[in-house]
């Protein structure tokens, strides 16, 4: 009986969280309501408060939850042993660039991390965004690690690629969401994967020259 208690309010809870990415994403942390997401949930506004203190902790643990989600798939795509690192960076570079085309409720709710939102909220933001780039830059750092140890990476060139590769993903992840037509991610990742890679893998300046000479003659 008490399992089924707690997996009843944790269906309840998931329920009002997905309700709440759908109304955060059309109108934006300022104009939803949790009159709004409670209508969209199905449930009484008691019931979402029951479950979140208020419209902030509903919306962070949102965020909190979609960040997970996009880790995760970082984590699936580093933890396949099958391929080899330079493999690996390739997808990780291309999913994540497209992961928000492929979420587009999460592109829209998102966009609150680049609008007022007030210092309060902002610095639960902020400490979620931190605690995000940490695991991320070790997980990147791991896997370089792991491509100059077996040889696929030059040690070298891998000296700043953790800070790279994240300014990269930031970067073209923040231009889109502000102007996806000025930025077509889908078109762009695999050539933005291939040039990053250029500059890391071993022997790729070596590569670059043959190359080089080849088109000259």
């Amino acid at each position: 009986m008490q399992r089924r208690k707690s997996t009843q309010r944790a269906a309840v809870r998931d329920l009002i969280l997905k309700a709440a990415l759908n109304v955060f994403s059309k109108h934006g942390y300022h104009d939803a309501t949790v009159d709004d997401i409670a209508a969209a949930a199905h449930v009484s506004k008691g019931a979402v408060y029951w479950y979140f203190d208020s419209k902030s902790h509903l919306f962070m643990a949102l965020a909190r939850r979609e960040m997970e989600s996009l880790t995760q798939c970082v984590e699936s795509i580093i933890a396949e042993k099958g391929k080899t690192v330079v493999a690996r960076i390739e997808t990780l570079i291309v999913e994540v660039l497209t992961y928000y085309v492929d979420h587009p409720e999460f592109c829209n709710l998102m966009k609150v991390y680049i609008l007022p939102v007030g210092p309060e909220l902002g610095k639960q933001m902020e400490a979620m965004a931190d605690e995000g780039y940490s695991r991320g830059r070790a997980l990147i750092e791991g896997l370089l690690r792991e491509g100059i140890e077996n040889g696929e990476l030059d040690a070298n060139r891998c000296s700043v690629a953790t800070p790279m590769l994240t300014a990269l993903l930031d970067g073209l992840m923040y231009q889109w969401i502000i102007d996806p037509e000025a930025i077509p991610l889908p078109r762009l990742a695999k050539d933005v994967a291939r040039g990053f890679l250029d500059g890391i893998r071993k022997n790729a300046g070596r590569r670059g020259r043959k190359a080089g000479r080849a088109v000259k003659r």
